[in-house]
């Protein structure tokens, strides 16, 4: 009986990415774009950690704890199809919420998911520009932090030459602007004038 079940949900779920990849040939979909009937049946299709489960229902606060980085590097983790919405949807939600504690712990991850994610990630900046300062604001703290030695353009020609689609191609310059516009405040600092160019 439990066999059975299973074989619905994967049925269930393979339908439902096969629909969203027909209705959206040549775009990306995303958790914001469903509607609350369809969410509902996609959560029932896959399994979701449990945790993650709790921020989405709001039932948990993320804050500064032992399982913050488990979460993180599970949402960030390679996922497709409908986890990877629902986990993006998670991610974005910690990233608009973050404290500086939490920030401080996301840069890491906000740069290997927009890394690894390049055109998924950018595609969606280009329309929710919030989510994109939110992530240009980590992405340069984690940079400042880290990278002072580092040519800056150099990590914006990793990110082109990873970027696939048109739309991702022509928002990546305004989200390294913006990125660029964080680490001008450090620039100010005199201490941190490793980033001016």
């Amino acid at each position: 009986m439990k066999t059975r079940i299973e074989i619905k949900k994967l049925l269930l779920g393979l339908v439902l990415v096969f629909c969203s990849s027909i209705a959206n040939a040549g775009e990306y979909q995303y958790w914001d774009d469903l509607d609350e009937k369809s969410k509902s049946e996609i959560i029932k299709s896959i399994d979701v950690d449990k945790n993650i489960m709790k921020l989405y229902l709001h039932e948990m606060k993320i804050s500064h704890n032992d399982t913050l980085e488990a979460i993180i590097d599970t949402l960030c983790s390679s996922t497709e199809g409908n986890k990877k919405m629902l986990h993006f949807y998670v991610l974005n939600e910690i990233v608009s919420t973050a404290d500086e504690v939490v920030a401080y712990i996301l840069g890491e991850y906000c740069i290997k998911y927009v890394n690894e994610n390049t055109d998924y990630a950018l595609e969606y900046f280009s329309k929710h520009q919030d989510v994109a300062n939110k992530y240009a604001e980590i992405i340069a703290d984690e940079l400042h932090r880290t990278l002072c030695d580092t040519n800056l353009s150099q990590h914006e020609q990793i990110l082109l030459n990873s970027a696939k689609s048109e739309c991702a191609k022509e928002y990546l310059p305004v989200f390294f602007k913006e990125v660029k516009r964080v680490l001008s405040k450090y620039a100010k600092i005199p201490a941190f004038d490793c980033f001016n160019e």
